[in-house]
């Protein structure tokens, strides 16, 4: 028993240190000649270098995740290890240009199974409940929100990073700590988190992506509370 937990064991750590891929597509448009693109020798970075005009801003999404970076310019160097695997759209804005180009990121790890299960988790928690009268016989749906928004700053010496992204409410509370942990030192003490409770998750993220500012740019709505869940910057 002793020897296939360790096999079981060596098996899943080879799976998680190994098993992650990215594959990326440049764009090869005569437009986007100037811009150089490619990952790095690991494969875990983004390297773009323009050889004309600087690149003021990288953003990285797709219908869950936005990871915009502030360049200012020619050349920059881009983490790829903070995005869980997917599919995504990359766009360099260099002068007046929008350079589009598309990476694909896999795990060893099945996140979609994940997922799955962390979403019928957090729906178990939006229950149906009756009304013990005789006359109301409709339901009440709870509204407790599944979705979250999160956005996360930082400053640090390869530039200013805004990430926005949908994650589940038990993911919540290592994001808050990680916050925490991080400001207490003086590089990052500036870096902020602010979460967002999503009502419907459809028509927030349709409005988002029209208008990156939208999560702030408004008062009231019914599809989120702009009120955040939680706000680092009034800790």
């Amino acid at each position: 028993m002793s020897k296939y937990i360790y096999f079981l064991s060596f098996f899943l750590i080879t799976t998680l240190c190994c098993g992650q891929n990215i594959s990326f597509e440049a764009n090869i448009n005569h437009k986007a000649k100037s811009l150089k693109q490619g990952l790095n020798k690991n494969g875990d970075s983004l390297i773009l270098e323009s050889t004309k005009k600087p690149i003021h801003q990288v953003d990285i999404f797709n219908d869950d995740i936005l990871e915009s970076y502030d360049v200012n310019a020619h050349k920059t160097k881009i983490d790829l290890n903070v995005l869980p695997a997917g599919n995504f759209i990359i766009q360099a804005r260099v002068g007046k240009k929008r350079i589009i180009m598309s990476l694909e990121k896999k795990d060893g790890v099945n996140i979609a199974m994940i997922r799955l299960k962390e979403k019928m988790e957090n729906e178990h928690v939006d229950s149906l409940i009756s009304i013990p009268n005789r006359k109301l016989k409709k339901k009440i749906k709870l509204k407790n929100p599944i979705y979250y928004w999160v956005v996360y700053e930082s400053n640090s010496n390869f530039g200013a990073r805004k990430s926005m992204k949908l994650v589940y409410k038990n993911e919540l509370p290592e994001l808050i700590e990680k916050n925490k942990f991080e400001t207490q030192s003086k590089v990052a003490q500036n870096n902020s988190l602010r979460i967002y409770a999503i009502y419907d998750k459809n028509k927030f993220m349709k409005k988002q992506f029209r208008n990156p500012k939208y999560y702030k740019s408004v008062k009231k709505s019914k599809i989120f509370n702009t009120v955040p869940y939680y706000d680092s910057t009034k800790e």
